[in-house]
């Protein structure tokens, strides 16, 4: 009888990232929706609520949201002024937030942010 190799390949795993790991606030800066740089530097608070989700908000609540850790990807449902925004950030390994939004309404699909922790 012939001796059979079988190969296998393992997907790397997927780094757990804590939640508690992504509470405090962070300095943001991005792209619009059409790909031009925000005018500013923002500010986004993370904070935990009671139902273990994470609560966002921009600019002292001018924008709000909410948000699940799932791996090393945070995604994000947020409001402003009535227009629905999904953000999709991966943790990185200097534990900065980068990754992209869509805002319904809105033209482009450049929009882009960068979260650094203050």
């Amino acid at each position: 009888m012939a001796a059979c190799a079988v190969a296998v390949a393992v997907a790397p795993a997927v780094a757990e990232v804590s939640v508690a790991g992504i509470i405090g606030s962070y300095e943001v800066t991005g792209t619009e929706a059409d790909g031009q740089p925000y005018a500013a530097t923002g500010v986004v608070d993370v904070a935990l609520a009671p139902s273990g989700a994470l609560e966002l908000q921009w600019d002292n609540g001018k924008a709000v949201g909410v948000g699940q850790m799932i791996g090393d990807v945070l995604a994000v449902s947020s409001s402003a002024k009535g227009r629905i925004q999904i953000l999709v950030m991966t943790v990185n390994p200097d534990g900065t937030l980068s990754g992209k939004w869509w805002r319904r309404t809105d033209r482009g699909s450049k929009g882009t942010e960068t979260w650094k922790k203050k």
